[in-house]
Protein backbone atom coordinates (compact mmCIF):
# COMPACT_ATOMS: atom_id res chain seq x y z
CA UNK A 1 0.00 0.00 0.00
CA UNK A 2 0.75 3.53 -0.56
CA UNK A 3 0.52 6.16 2.19
CA UNK A 4 -0.56 9.37 1.43
CA UNK A 5 -2.71 12.21 2.79
CA UNK A 6 -5.65 13.87 1.94
CA UNK A 7 -5.15 17.46 0.55
CA UNK A 8 -6.39 20.35 2.65
CA UNK A 9 -9.15 20.68 -0.03
CA UNK A 10 -10.41 17.59 0.39
CA UNK A 11 -9.77 17.19 4.29
CA UNK A 12 -11.82 20.19 4.56
CA UNK A 13 -14.39 19.00 2.16
CA UNK A 14 -14.84 16.04 4.75
CA UNK A 15 -14.95 18.28 7.49
CA UNK A 16 -17.73 20.08 6.43
CA UNK A 17 -19.64 17.80 5.13
CA UNK A 18 -19.48 14.87 6.77
CA UNK A 19 -18.60 13.60 10.86
CA UNK A 20 -14.89 13.85 10.72
CA UNK A 21 -13.47 16.08 12.68
CA UNK A 22 -10.08 17.06 13.53
CA UNK A 23 -10.84 18.73 16.68
CA UNK A 24 -9.70 16.94 19.93
CA UNK A 25 -13.05 15.12 22.00
CA UNK A 26 -14.32 17.50 24.53
CA UNK A 27 -13.81 16.50 28.09
CA UNK A 28 -17.94 16.29 28.66
CA UNK A 29 -18.41 13.73 25.79
CA UNK A 30 -18.53 10.48 25.52
CA UNK A 31 -16.01 8.00 23.49
CA UNK A 32 -17.97 5.22 22.48
CA UNK A 33 -15.23 1.86 22.20
CA UNK A 34 -17.59 -0.83 20.56
CA UNK A 35 -15.16 -3.55 21.77
CA UNK A 36 -15.80 -2.70 25.17
CA UNK A 37 -19.14 -3.84 26.40
CA UNK A 38 -18.70 -1.67 29.91
CA UNK A 39 -18.00 1.35 27.73
CA UNK A 40 -20.77 0.73 25.40
CA UNK A 41 -23.01 -0.15 28.72
CA UNK A 42 -22.25 3.03 29.94
CA UNK A 43 -23.07 4.99 26.94
CA UNK A 44 -26.49 2.83 26.32
CA UNK A 45 -27.32 4.33 29.54
CA UNK A 46 -26.37 8.02 28.89
CA UNK A 47 -28.75 7.39 25.95
CA UNK A 48 -32.07 6.51 27.13
CA UNK A 49 -31.96 8.84 29.87
CA UNK A 50 -31.21 11.75 27.02
CA UNK A 51 -33.73 10.18 24.81
CA UNK A 52 -36.25 9.34 26.94
CA UNK A 53 -36.06 6.36 25.50
CA UNK A 54 -39.11 3.71 26.82
CA UNK A 55 -36.79 0.86 26.12
CA UNK A 56 -32.48 0.30 25.72
CA UNK A 57 -33.09 -2.12 22.23
CA UNK A 58 -34.86 1.37 21.16
CA UNK A 59 -31.71 2.86 22.07
CA UNK A 60 -29.23 0.64 20.84
CA UNK A 61 -31.31 1.23 17.23
CA UNK A 62 -30.79 4.77 17.44
CA UNK A 63 -27.18 4.79 18.68
CA UNK A 64 -26.20 2.28 15.36
CA UNK A 65 -27.89 4.80 13.09
CA UNK A 66 -26.11 7.56 13.93
CA UNK A 67 -22.85 5.65 14.61
CA UNK A 68 -22.83 3.77 11.20
CA UNK A 69 -23.43 7.72 9.38
CA UNK A 70 -20.69 9.19 11.23
CA UNK A 71 -18.21 6.28 10.14
CA UNK A 72 -19.55 5.59 6.50
CA UNK A 73 -19.96 8.67 5.09
CA UNK A 74 -16.54 10.17 5.29
CA UNK A 75 -15.06 6.63 4.71
CA UNK A 76 -17.20 5.48 1.89
CA UNK A 77 -16.76 9.19 0.56
CA UNK A 78 -13.10 9.28 0.52
CA UNK A 79 -13.01 5.80 -1.08
CA UNK A 80 -15.03 6.27 -4.04
CA UNK A 81 -14.34 9.74 -4.64
CA UNK A 82 -10.47 10.69 -3.26
CA UNK A 83 -9.48 7.28 -4.01
CA UNK A 84 -7.71 7.61 -0.75
CA UNK A 85 -8.57 4.88 2.26
CA UNK A 86 -9.34 5.99 5.81
CA UNK A 87 -8.46 3.33 8.56
CA UNK A 88 -12.03 2.92 9.83
CA UNK A 89 -10.87 -0.09 12.68
CA UNK A 90 -11.88 0.30 15.79
CA UNK A 91 -8.12 0.87 16.93
CA UNK A 92 -8.01 4.02 14.67
CA UNK A 93 -11.14 5.56 14.71
CA UNK A 94 -13.41 6.57 17.63
CA UNK A 95 -17.09 8.19 17.14
CA UNK A 96 -17.53 10.59 19.85
CA UNK A 97 -21.28 11.10 21.09
CA UNK A 98 -21.25 15.17 22.37
CA UNK A 99 -23.28 16.88 25.52
CA UNK A 100 -24.87 18.03 22.99
CA UNK A 101 -26.05 15.26 21.20
CA UNK A 102 -23.83 15.07 18.37
CA UNK A 103 -21.70 12.14 16.46
CA UNK A 104 -18.29 12.85 15.24
CA UNK A 105 -15.38 10.98 14.02
CA UNK A 106 -12.45 10.97 15.63
CA UNK A 107 -8.89 9.38 13.24
CA UNK A 108 -6.06 8.52 15.48
CA UNK A 109 -3.37 8.15 12.80
CA UNK A 110 -4.29 10.67 9.40
CA UNK A 111 -2.81 8.82 6.89
CA UNK A 112 -4.50 7.36 3.70
CA UNK A 113 -3.64 4.30 1.74
CA UNK A 114 -3.47 4.64 -1.72
CA UNK A 115 -3.01 1.82 -4.34
CA UNK A 116 -0.51 0.50 -6.69
CA UNK A 117 -1.62 0.63 -10.61
CA UNK A 118 -4.07 -2.58 -11.11
CA UNK A 119 -4.31 -3.16 -7.31
CA UNK A 120 -7.46 -1.05 -6.86
CA UNK A 121 -10.07 -3.76 -5.64
CA UNK A 122 -7.92 -5.26 -3.35
CA UNK A 123 -7.55 -2.05 -1.63
CA UNK A 124 -10.74 -1.64 -1.60
CA UNK A 125 -11.70 -4.85 0.14
CA UNK A 126 -9.06 -3.53 2.83
CA UNK A 127 -10.66 -0.63 3.84
CA UNK A 128 -14.36 -1.93 3.56
CA UNK A 129 -12.55 -4.59 6.20
CA UNK A 130 -11.52 -2.13 8.39
CA UNK A 131 -14.81 -0.40 8.40
CA UNK A 132 -17.08 -3.58 8.81
CA UNK A 133 -15.48 -6.70 10.24
CA UNK A 134 -13.17 -4.35 12.30
CA UNK A 135 -15.60 -1.59 14.26
CA UNK A 136 -19.39 -2.06 12.61
CA UNK A 137 -19.35 -5.62 13.05
CA UNK A 138 -18.16 -5.23 16.50
CA UNK A 139 -20.59 -2.58 17.72
CA UNK A 140 -23.68 -4.84 16.36
CA UNK A 141 -22.25 -7.98 18.35
CA UNK A 142 -21.69 -5.49 21.61
CA UNK A 143 -25.07 -3.96 21.25
CA UNK A 144 -26.95 -7.40 20.36
CA UNK A 145 -25.37 -8.82 23.22
CA UNK A 146 -26.34 -6.10 26.02
CA UNK A 147 -29.93 -5.26 24.52
CA UNK A 148 -30.74 -8.15 23.13
CA UNK A 149 -31.11 -5.85 19.48
CA UNK A 150 -31.30 -8.29 16.16
CA UNK A 151 -28.57 -7.39 14.17
CA UNK A 152 -30.68 -7.72 11.22
CA UNK A 153 -32.02 -4.35 12.01
CA UNK A 154 -28.44 -2.76 12.79
CA UNK A 155 -27.15 -3.68 9.48
CA UNK A 156 -30.45 -2.67 7.54
CA UNK A 157 -29.50 0.79 9.76
CA UNK A 158 -25.84 0.39 7.77
CA UNK A 159 -27.58 -0.01 4.43
CA UNK A 160 -29.73 2.63 4.34
CA UNK A 161 -27.11 4.91 4.74
CA UNK A 162 -25.25 2.85 1.69
CA UNK A 163 -27.67 3.57 -0.20
CA UNK A 164 -28.39 6.86 0.64
CA UNK A 165 -24.90 7.58 0.12
CA UNK A 166 -24.68 6.45 -3.42
CA UNK A 167 -27.98 6.63 -4.58
CA UNK A 168 -28.12 10.67 -3.56
CA UNK A 169 -25.47 12.24 -2.53
CA UNK A 170 -22.55 10.78 -5.01
CA UNK A 171 -24.74 11.82 -7.63
CA UNK A 172 -24.19 15.10 -7.16
CA UNK A 173 -22.17 17.38 -9.26
CA UNK A 174 -19.36 17.99 -6.98
CA UNK A 175 -18.94 14.33 -6.09
CA UNK A 176 -19.23 12.56 -9.33
CA UNK A 177 -16.38 9.09 -9.90
CA UNK A 178 -16.05 6.51 -12.11
CA UNK A 179 -16.10 4.32 -9.22
CA UNK A 180 -20.01 5.32 -8.25
CA UNK A 181 -21.43 2.78 -9.54
CA UNK A 182 -19.03 0.05 -9.19
CA UNK A 183 -18.12 0.59 -5.29
CA UNK A 184 -21.94 0.67 -5.00
CA UNK A 185 -23.03 -2.75 -6.56
CA UNK A 186 -20.00 -4.20 -5.03
CA UNK A 187 -20.95 -3.07 -1.29
CA UNK A 188 -24.02 -4.09 -1.28
CA UNK A 189 -24.21 -7.52 -3.74
CA UNK A 190 -20.57 -8.66 -4.41
CA UNK A 191 -18.34 -8.65 -1.47
CA UNK A 192 -18.12 -11.25 0.31
CA UNK A 193 -19.05 -11.96 3.64
CA UNK A 194 -15.22 -12.23 5.14
CA UNK A 195 -15.17 -8.21 4.14
CA UNK A 196 -17.97 -8.05 7.10
CA UNK A 197 -16.62 -9.95 9.79
CA UNK A 198 -19.99 -12.54 8.60
CA UNK A 199 -20.23 -15.73 6.78
CA UNK A 200 -22.91 -13.76 4.25
CA UNK A 201 -22.94 -10.50 3.00
CA UNK A 202 -25.01 -8.83 5.44
CA UNK A 203 -26.25 -5.79 3.17
CA UNK A 204 -27.54 -7.78 0.11
CA UNK A 205 -31.03 -8.68 1.28
CA UNK A 206 -31.82 -6.32 3.81
CA UNK A 207 -34.57 -4.61 1.50
CA UNK A 208 -37.62 -6.37 -0.24
CA UNK A 209 -37.46 -4.93 -3.59
CA UNK A 210 -40.43 -4.14 -5.76
CA UNK A 211 -41.45 -3.35 -9.27
CA UNK A 212 -43.92 -1.26 -10.24
CA UNK A 213 -46.64 -0.64 -12.79
CA UNK A 214 -44.75 1.64 -14.44
CA UNK A 215 -41.21 -0.56 -14.03
CA UNK A 216 -39.92 1.66 -10.91
CA UNK A 217 -38.15 -0.36 -9.13
CA UNK A 218 -38.93 0.29 -5.03
CA UNK A 219 -37.30 -0.87 -1.90
CA UNK A 220 -38.21 -1.10 1.76
CA UNK A 221 -36.80 -1.87 5.08
CA UNK A 222 -37.61 -5.66 6.29
CA UNK A 223 -37.10 -4.58 9.97
CA UNK A 224 -37.98 -1.62 11.51
CA UNK A 225 -35.02 1.23 12.60
CA UNK A 226 -37.64 1.30 16.28
CA UNK A 227 -37.02 5.34 15.96
CA UNK A 228 -40.80 6.16 15.97
CA UNK A 229 -40.92 4.61 19.40
CA UNK A 230 -39.04 7.35 20.90
CA UNK A 231 -41.27 10.32 22.55
CA UNK A 232 -41.91 13.07 20.07
CA UNK A 233 -41.07 11.40 16.79
CA UNK A 234 -44.18 11.87 14.95
CA UNK A 235 -43.54 10.06 12.07
CA UNK A 236 -41.93 6.86 10.43
CA UNK A 237 -38.93 6.59 8.07
CA UNK A 238 -39.38 6.59 4.54
CA UNK A 239 -38.33 3.34 4.02
CA UNK A 240 -40.11 1.46 6.76
CA UNK A 241 -41.97 -1.33 6.55
CA UNK A 242 -44.69 -0.17 9.18
CA UNK A 243 -45.17 3.51 7.45
CA UNK A 244 -48.71 3.60 6.81
CA UNK A 245 -47.55 5.07 3.05
CA UNK A 246 -46.15 2.15 2.28
CA UNK A 247 -49.02 -0.13 2.93
CA UNK A 248 -49.45 -0.73 -0.49
CA UNK A 249 -45.77 -0.54 -1.49
CA UNK A 250 -46.65 2.49 -3.40
CA UNK A 251 -44.77 5.07 -1.46
CA UNK A 252 -41.44 3.09 -1.17
CA UNK A 253 -37.95 5.27 -2.39
CA UNK A 254 -36.66 4.35 -5.84
CA UNK A 255 -33.39 2.48 -5.78
CA UNK A 256 -31.01 2.01 -8.55
CA UNK A 257 -31.16 -0.93 -10.96
CA UNK A 258 -27.97 -3.34 -11.13
CA UNK A 259 -28.52 -5.44 -14.04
Amino acid sequence: MVLQMLNDVELQFLIHNSALTSESAAEDSLLIHQESCGNLSMVIDELTERLQSPQKVITAAQLSKNYSFALIVPVLYAMTVFQKGIDASSSNAHVELSKEGAYSLHIKEMSFDGFAPGERNIWRDNILQKLFKDNLSLLHKSLSTLTKIPESILWENVASYIYWLYESRLQQEDAMSPFTSEDFRYIVMDAPGSVFGKEYNPIKNCFKFIEKEDKTIVRIRKTCCLTYKLPGSPVFCGDCRLNPVNKYDTACKPTHIFG
